[in-house]
């Protein structure tokens, strides 16, 4: 592996000559002090209590309300305190509740979905640049998440504090909450609300040693008043995951990052069905911070067993399906990687999760080497593996290098490599180029996004245009929200290591939506806010050949003040195919060109209750027929969200030229979390296409911050989410046990 070899060297080397770069911060109009824990003689136990001297002496800060009413008083009260030591810092927040009654939990599950939930979001941008930053979050009953937060677009005036099903938050997903730091978090209920104490341990972050002030944002979500409390950005254009609304943490200059190692090994045991008898394996994960900014990892025989199961996703394209990535060593400095600005899951560069699966195939990864952090204006991102053979591909080693320049709070420009071809089969290299400017003070308090990039490939490619590029304007504000954007894709533009579904083409997005609010004391203040969505897609070929439009309304969509949602669209589709390909395995669509209209009606009820419904149905013109499609979501938790329980269920109905056909996909998720740290959870989901039921059973205990024990039960699941994948083997069973058992 001489390659991964030479990385290495050059990440000793870039690490040490990057000690002598210096880092900047800007000040923000919001400040708070870290005051330091050594001043008191009592030294702090996090058990929720904050009757403790050391925190009543510490100055407090308060939230204020940002939605709906930005600035009016509310029973909400929410007071924080910041403490530090030499490398820890501590946050202890007051929620007053009026209500304690109606406090909404619905999970207990470590990085559990708290989007509904009474909850406190810290966000930590270490480096003060407005671009990157850690986000923790626990909710009222002490349940802990937390996540890498990256450049994207955010939801103004709709973004909560808690995190969405799908593990993101905002437009295009700006949260991995798949990321896990060292941090500890005490919740206790009091008798005018609750109280929350958390621990974060330095160590496990990349920062500026160099600089005392970091990027610093709370906020504070009341989900059965649809209320967002914030301390910087009291703004309905604002969100606390819009890091150009963060204020400023100060005095945090000289924290630790003690000896710089982390060494994460573990050992495993499996028995399969398919290969009779029990198998053992280990190996380890090091981590060497070469500065605060800067860490380097090495992994060597990875195994990623304990990654929770893909759920499957129904696909009515011809085009491939993109799945997040949630392996822990990938998911460290993933954020770094992110391209340009808005591309969404049309165009991924670098997509990590070609790195170890081919189809259904799972593919080793022998060692690999990371670097990653910051380094004075610049931020970099190496990443080097080295992946064994099967059946299905030869040895190959992949890399991908990132590497953006700050060149100010608002400004980023950056270029993205990667080279290898996870089959082993031939040679190829991506290479691009992307600029952002964001920011909250156009026309006074309104955000603003400009983005473009620029990409080539090289190797092995198809005759054609290797090129590609686009640009985004975007304005995502509360009333008026806005987005313009273009997007063109070569015929040979090939990056072996992304995700791109339509090469060849050229895409034109635009979007305007009006999102009023009706006056409270109205006819229509039983509404909360009115979403009144348009957009158009427009896709030809690169000879302007027209191959694809969409046009949505949304002529009636609105959020009540209790939390009902309502949803009505009609949109118009044409689709020209150039090839047959197969809907269902025995529904084929034909060579054609094809267009319709569609429809479609969604209910929920409101999601901070125990138990919730959300009910939906569409249908309209497909291709050469006919669809029809029924949804229905039931979700229900007990009080304090140690028992939850989701079901889903998705009916497609096609009625086709070529044949008639149906898709049944049904979800069951239930988790029992006996604390905070410790957790079981199943997973059964059954479509009548793989005609079968695949089930995942996950016991995870977090015994401290970087020792985990999994008890892993797999049956016929598949590594991908695509339904119609097939699976190694539909019946086996899979019991696993895992143990990572970390030092630092």
């Amino acid at each position: 592996m001489s390659l991964s070899r030479l990385v290495t060297v050059v990440l000793i080397v870039v690490g040490t000559a990057c000690v002598e770069i210096d880092a900047y911060a800007q000040p923000s109009a919001s400040e708070v002090l870290a005051v330091s824990a050594g001043q008191s003689p009592t030294p702090i136990v996090v058990d929720g209590n904050l009757d403790a001297d050391v925190w009543r002496t510490a100055p407090s800060i308060e939230l204020q309300q940002q939605n709906p009413h930005p600035g009016q008083p509310t029973a909400f009260r929410t007071e924080v305190r910041v403490l530090r030591d030499d490398d820890h810092l501590y946050f202890g927040i007051t929620c007053i509740d009026p209500e304690l009654s109606k406090i909404a939990v619905h999970t207990l599950q470590l990085d559990g979905d708290q989007s509904n939930d009474d909850a406190i979001s810290i966000v930590l941008d270490a480096f003060g640049r407005k671009k990157l930053a850690y986000v923790f979050q626990v909710n009222a009953a002490g349940a802990m998440a937390d996540g890498l937060l990256s450049p994207g677009s955010v939801s103004a005036g709709n973004a909560s504090s808690g995190q969405s099903s799908s593990g993101n938050s905002g437009q295009n997903g700006v949260v991995n909450y798949y990321w896990n730091g060292y941090w500890q978090a005490v919740v206790r209920h009091t008798a005018t609300g609750w109280t929350a104490e958390i621990v974060i341990d330095t160590r496990s972050l990349q920062f500026d040693s160099r600089g005392s002030v970091w990027g610093f944002n709370v906020a504070r979500y009341v989900p059965r008043e649809q209320l967002t409390l914030v301390w910087s950005g009291i703004n309905l254009n604002a969100s606390v995951f819009n890091l150009q609304w963060e204020g400023t943490l100060s005095d945090v200059g000289g924290l630790q990052q003690g000896n710089g190692f982390e060494f994460d090994p573990y050992g495993l045991a499996k028995y399969d069905d398919a290969r009779p008898g029990t198998t053992t394996k280990g190996g380890f994960d090091l981590k060497y911070d070469f500065t605060p900014e800067l860490a380097g990892l090495f992994t060597y025989n990875t195994d990623f067993s304990e990654a929770p199961a893909v759920l499957q996703q129904s696909n009515t394209t011809r085009f491939a399906l993109f799945t997040p990535e949630q392996r822990s060593f990938f998911l460290n400095g993933s954020n770094i990687y992110d391209f340009s600005h808005n591309l969404g899951q049309n165009f991924v560069p670098f997509d990590s999760q070609r790195i170890g699966l081919i189809g259904a195939d799972v593919v080793p990864l022998d060692e690999g080497v990371k670097l990653f952090g910051q380094a004075g204006p610049w931020t970099v991102g190496i990443l080097d593996t080295q992946m064994g053979s099967t059946g299905v591909s030869s040895a190959a080693n992949l890399f991908a290098g990132r590497a953006s320049y700050n060149v100010s709070d608002e400004w980023r420009v950056g270029m993205l490599a990667t080279h290898g071809d996870p089959t082993g089969a031939s040679d190829n290299t991506f290479s691009g180029f992307d600029s952002t400017w964001s920011t909250s003070t156009f026309a006074g308090d309104k955000t603003l996004n400009v983005s473009g990039w620029a990409g080539h490939s090289s190797g092995n490619l198809n005759p054609g245009n290797a090129n590609g590029y686009g640009f985004d304007v975007e304005y995502p504000n509360d009333l008026w929200n806005a987005d313009l954007n273009y997007n063109y894709y070569g015929d040979a533009l090939d990056p072996a290591l992304g995700f791109l579904p339509r090469p060849g083409t050229k895409q034109y997005y635009g979007q305007l939506n009006y999102q009023p609010r009706p006056d409270v004391n109205g006819s229509l203040g039983w509404i909360r806010q009115f979403l009144i969505d348009t957009n158009y897609t427009f896709v030809t070929g690169l000879d302007d050949h027209v191959q694809s439009e969409n046009f949505n309304v949304y002529p009636v969509k609105f959020v009540t003040q209790t939390g009902w949602g309502f949803v009505s669209q009609l949109n118009y589709e044409y689709d020209s195919i150039p090839a047959p390909f197969s809907l269902l395995p025995n529904v084929a669509i034909p060579t054609g060109n094809y267009g319709g209209p569609a429809w479609a009606l969604h209910l929920n009820s409101p999601q901070s209750k125990e138990t919730w419904l959300l009910l939906a149905t569409s249908g309209g013109r497909l291709y050469d027929g006919k669809y029809k499609v029924w949804r229905a979501e039931l979700f229900t938790s007990n009080a304090d969200g140690s028992l939850t329980a989701d079901l889903m269920s998705h009916d497609y109905y096609f009625y086709m030229a070529a044949g008639h056909g149906t898709e049944r996909l049904i979800t069951a998720t239930v988790t029992y979390s006996f604390t905070p740290d410790l957790s079981l959870g199943t997973l059964a989901q059954y479509n009548n296409i793989r005609r079968g039921i695949g089930t995942n059973m996950r016991l995870q205990w977090r015994i401290e911050p970087n020792r985990y024990l999994y008890c892993i039960w797999n049956h016929g699941v598949a590594p991908t989410s695509d339904v119609t994948a097939p699976v190694p083997d539909p019946h086996g069973n899979q019991l696993i046990v895992k143990m990572v058992w970390g030092f630092y």
